[in-house]
């Protein structure tokens, strides 16, 4: 018996990829599904308490908790994963390079970083704090747990040095940090710098 016989929703395999982590625009086929079917897949998802939020300006789509009563709870589907200090770092540097990226370089789509590039960025602003060295030195084991977020893309893997891997940072770092949070969080980092 096929498949066709089934009452199969012709949204299906992108509502799973949307349960399984964001969609960019460079997963055509998904990303095409998704804006085909939005109203649709937006219904499916609001029965069991999810919002679909769509940018089709930066090209992503994830799938957030709506809150069910004041106290912020949720129904729990979607994994709250708490991020470490270091890896809330390493997120706020990139959202604070994308912002100066999209400010000053009007022509180019995209914001690529190599894993040198951003380790001498933190590398600057740890001048002072010679302990946070280790920190760096785990700079790769961060980027790549950015990628399994969703928030960098591999696009060139350099066989003979990490340091040459190349990434994209995803604007869904936007939606996930905000710049009031990206203020707020800068702050805190001067203020601990201060106290050194």
């Amino acid at each position: 018996m096929e498949n066709q016989s089934r009452n199969v929703a012709p949204y299906a395999k992108s509502a799973v990829k949307l349960l399984q982590g964001p969609v960019f625009e460079d997963q055509e086929n998904i990303w095409n599904e998704v804006l085909q079917y939005q109203v649709e897949i937006a219904q499916y998802f609001e029965k069991i308490a999810l919002e679909v939020i769509v940018d089709k300006r930066d090209g992503y789509a994830y799938l957030k908790q709506i809150e069910l009563d004041e106290s912020g709870s949720t129904i729990g589907l979607v994994r709250r994963i708490p991020l470490t200090y270091d890896l809330t770092l390493v997120c706020v540097l990139l959202r604070e390079w994308l912002l100066e990226f999209e400010l000053s370089d009007l022509e180019t789509v995209n914001l690529y970083i190599t894993a040198k590039e951003f380790r001498e960025r933190m590398e600057m602003f740890f001048k002072e704090k010679t302990n946070d060295l280790k920190f760096i030195k785990e700079l790769n084991r961060h980027l790549d747990q950015c990628v399994d977020m969703g928030f960098l893309k591999l696009v060139h893997k350099d066989a003979t040095s990490p340091d040459e891997h190349k990434y994209e940072v995803k604007r869904i770092l936007k939606a996930r940090i905000t710049t009031d949070e990206l203020s707020k969080f800068k702050q805190q980092l001067e203020d601990e710098l201060k106290s050194v």
